[in-house]
Parts: structure tokens; C-alpha cells; sequence
């Protein structure tokens, strides 16, 4: 199973936060503990229609379809072979 990144731009600086691949790769769905979470992060992923043209899939508190103490949920409306797993 390949790792794919969240990712993050602030000030010119793009951190970098690893989705959790077993609860992704069992359900479906990005689970994000909630101290990871903030404004502007993103999924990159290639356009179905264009392989070679690069989207983002920003995860915003809207998007969560569920919520728990600890966690967001966010579906994962992608198969896996359109996401980026390089980490730059």
C-alpha cells in the first residue's frame, strides 16, 4: 500500500500531514484527528478528464459528513490511482 499526503501551504512552506491508510484503504474515507486539522488543506489529485492537469480537493470543515471527539471524516471521492503519493 503506497502513503499519500495531505498537504498544506503557509508562508511559502507546504507541510505535509500522512493520511491514515488503513482506515482509508478498509472504508473509504479520510479520517483526520482533529489536531491536524486546518484552513487550506488539500489533496492533490489528476484531473480524470486530463491525466497530466493537477487538481486540489481542499478538505474544509463543510465537507466532514462526520465528526467524534477526536476525528473528521471526509469521503474520499477519488480512486487511488488519481491521487498524488510523491511527498516533495
Amino acid at each position: 500500500m503506497r502513503s499519500i499526503y495531505l498537504r498544506v501551504e503557509k508562508a511559502g512552506i507546504i507541510r505535509k500531514v500522512l493520511v491514515d491508510m488503513a482506515f482509508l484503504a478498509k472504508h473509504n474515507i479520510i479520517r483526520l484527528p482533529k489536531y491536524y486539522f486546518e484552513e487550506g488543506l488539500y489533496l492533490p489529485y489528476k484531473n480524470q478528464n486530463n491525466s497530466s492537469a493537477s487538481e486540489n480537493y481542499y478538505l474544509t470543515k463543510d465537507k466532514s459528513f462526520k465528526e467524534d471527539n477526536d476525528f473528521y471524516y471526509f469521503k474520499f471521492p477519488f480512486k487511488m490511482e488519481h491521487v498524488f503519493d510523491v511527498a516533495f
